[in-house]
């Protein structure tokens, strides 16, 4: 058990819910941040290991015009 989730039990415990609420949201904050973090890290490893894309010019398309 981490130091913010006891620190919040223990506050619940003694019926202090402004302490418990500041832990709660602190414990959550914490916690989206590392997975935000990670997703960052996962995507950016993706667009980096992504081929390089070519633009070729001279690639021509057909185009239809109604009279």
């Amino acid at each position: 058990m981490t130091t913010s989730t006891k620190n919040m039990i223990d506050a619940i415990a003694s019926n202090d819910n402004i302490e418990a609420e500041k832990q709660f949201k602190s414990t959550l904050a914490t916690k989206i941040g590392v997975e935000l973090d990670n997703k960052r890290k996962d995507l950016a490893g993706t667009i980096m290991n992504k081929p390089a894309e070519t633009k070729n010019d001279n690639i021509t398309q057909s185009t239809e015009i109604d009279n």
